[in-house]
Order: structure tokens, then sequence, then C-alpha cells
């Protein structure tokens, strides 16, 4: 399950990235508001997906309460989906 967690939390780690470069690059196919509208979005996921990925890692990296982990990462993957939607 510890390398599961892992597992989990580089795949959110890249589909995030990939949210973010997409919108950098990609640009929003919006007018100004809906364009700073998916900038928020996508900022307010990203940084409640690493708040809740980075201590999940953790305790998976040291081998302590993984159902704990597990969790987190459960719950972070709902803001990198709200990320990753709002960038396209």
């Amino acid at each position: 399950m510890r390398h599961a967690v892992m597992v989990l939390v580089a795949i959110e780690a890249v589909l995030l990235v990939l949210g973010v470069a997409r919108l950098k690059l990609g640009g929003a196919r919006s007018d100004l508001a809906g364009q700073g509208l998916g900038y928020a979005y996508v900022a307010i996921g990203v940084a409640a997906a690493l708040l809740l990925m980075a201590p999940a890692f953790a305790l998976a990296y040291f081998n302590k309460l993984l159902w704990l982990a597990l969790g987190l990462v459960a719950i972070a993957g709902f803001f990198v989906l709200a990320a990753v939607a709002s960038s396209l």
C-alpha cells in the first residue's frame, strides 16, 4: 500500500503539471473574465492538492498511517480533477 500511495501522488503531480502547462501554453478559449476564473480555479486546485499530497507522501515514505495517506490522496484527487478540468 505504501508504493500505491506514492504512485498515486506521482500521477496526481504529473496531472497538475500538465494542467498548468496546458493553461499557460494553450490559453483559455474564453474572454478575459473566463480566463481569470480558469486561472483562479487552477491556482486554488493546485494549492489545495499540494497541501494534501505532501503529508500523504511523507506518511507513505515513513510507512506510518497508510490508511490516512490513502485518504489524503483520494481527497486530493478531487482538487486535481478540478484543476485539470478548469485548464481545458
